[in-house]
């Protein structure tokens, strides 16, 4: 059994796609920029969104920067609420928490956000820290994931483990020498999976708990 868990936020702990589409919506529709088939969400839930609007959408960074500053606009007080513990999350957290395992939140969200997120959603009094960047920032998932790591002392090889539904995750995890449950349920899919090959998978939240809970 794991001694840490870093869990990824948006479509591993929450079903977050609702407030992101839709503020990036809201984005590009202030930049007069058309939404038709930029709206995927396998597209915009999970990287950052910078880079989303500079690789995918073929924006310049000055560009993206003020496509972001619309985003928030929105997200940050209505879209990050239109959003959900997947179903099974808070009570697998509580399960772990009695049984000694320590977790944790390290996500590409915005910490301000993600802190506001896990208070809202009952996920907050599970988990021992939450780590993200500041609004704007460019903090990598390994950055934020090394935040967590190093408050925790020299580790043993299967002391701790990542969570996450996105290719990102399992790159951060893996810089860091960490092992990955990739979770299908979220906003990756199979052709990622393969591709950047993580040590586990989880289909449901069930599941996964089984692979977290077992001795």
């Amino acid at each position: 059994m794991y001694k840490y868990v870093l869990f990824d936020l948006d479509g591993t702990l929450t079903d977050s796609k609702d407030g992101i589409i839709n503020s990036v919506a809201y984005a590009l529709e202030k930049m007069g920029e058309s939404t038709e088939g930029r709206l995927d969400q396998h597209t915009v839930v999970g990287p950052p969104l910078l880079t989303t609007f500079e690789e995918v959408y073929g924006f310049s960074p000055e560009k993206a920067r003020r496509t972001y500053a619309y985003f928030q606009e929105r997200y940050s007080t209505i879209g990050k609420f239109e959003n959900r513990a997947f179903d099974g999350i808070v009570p697998m957290l509580k399960t772990m928490k009695e049984a000694g395992i320590r977790s944790f939140v390290a996500t590409s969200k915005p910490q301000v956000h993600a802190e506001a997120i896990c208070q809202k959603f009952g996920i907050a009094p599970y988990v021992e820290a939450i780590a993200g960047p500041a609004v704007g920032g460019t903090d990598t998932k390994a950055d934020v994931m090394r935040r967590i790591l190093d408050g925790l002392g020299p580790l043993q090889p299967g002391d701790a483990v990542m969570v996450g539904d996105r290719r990102f995750d399992v790159i951060g995890a893996h810089e860091l020498g960490l092992p990955v449950i990739y979770v299908t349920y979220g906003y990756g899919n199979e052709a990622e999976r393969k591709a950047f090959q993580p040590e586990y998978t989880a289909d449901t939240v069930a599941a996964l708990g089984q692979l977290l809970l077992q001795a």
